[in-house]
C-alpha cells in the first residue's frame, strides 16, 4: 500500500486491491463530497477506476457480475454527483463531465449515462435519496440529552 493525499492507503497490487476495495470505494465517495476543485475530482475519479481495475483482475470469475454492477453505479454516482447544481441536473455540467471522462478514457461510448433519459433519472434518484437521508438525520435524536427528552416524552 501506498498513502494518497486525498484518502490515505491505496493499494498496489490486485490483492491489496481486492482486500481493499470497498473501504476505498468510500473514502473516494466521501472525499468527492467535499472536492473543492475539478482537478481534485478527476484525480479522485482517476483513483476509484484504477482501484477497481486493480480489483477486477482479482475478481473469482462468480462474482465478476456483482462487481462490476457495484463498480459502475459507484463511477456513475461519482458522475452525476459532479453534474449537479444544488439538487438540480445541470446540462452544461453534465456535458463537460461526460466529456472529460469519455476523453480520458474511463468512460466507455455506450455507457448508460450517455443516454440522457438516464441520466437524468439517476440524477432525480440520488437527489432524492439524499432529502430521505437528511429527514431521516434530522429526525434522529442528536446526543445523549436528545435520546433522554426522546425518550421521556414517549
Amino acid at each position: 500500500m501506498k498513502n494518497h493525499e486525498l484518502i490515505g492507503p491505496v493499494p498496489e497490487n490486485p490483492a491489496e486491491a481486492l482486500a481493499n476495495w470497498r473501504s476505498i470505494r468510500e473514502r473516494v465517495h466521501d472525499r468527492f463530497d467535499r472536492a473543492k476543485s475539478e482537478p481534485e475530482r478527476v484525480e479522485l475519479l482517476a483513483l476509484y477506476c484504477a482501484t477497481m481495475n486493480l480489483a477486477e483482475k482479482a475478481i473469482a470469475p462468480a462474482d465478476l457480475e456483482k462487481f462490476r454492477e457495484i463498480r459502475g453505479h459507484g463511477y456513475s454516482l461519482l458522475v452525476v454527483k459532479e453534474s449537479l447544481s444544488g439538487d438540480v441536473l445541470s446540462e452544461p455540467k453534465a456535458e463537460a463531465v461526460l466529456a472529460r471522462e469519455l476523453a480520458a478514457g474511463r468512460m466507455a461510448a455506450d455507457h448508460v449515462l450517455r443516454n440522457r433519459q438516464e441520466f437524468a433519472k439517476l440524477a432525480k434518484e440520488y437527489v432524492r435519496t439524499q432529502h430521505l437521508v437528511r429527514q431521516q438525520r434530522a429526525n434522529e435524536p442528536r446526543g445523549l440529552l436528545d435520546r433522554l427528552l426522546s425518550w421521556l416524552h414517549r
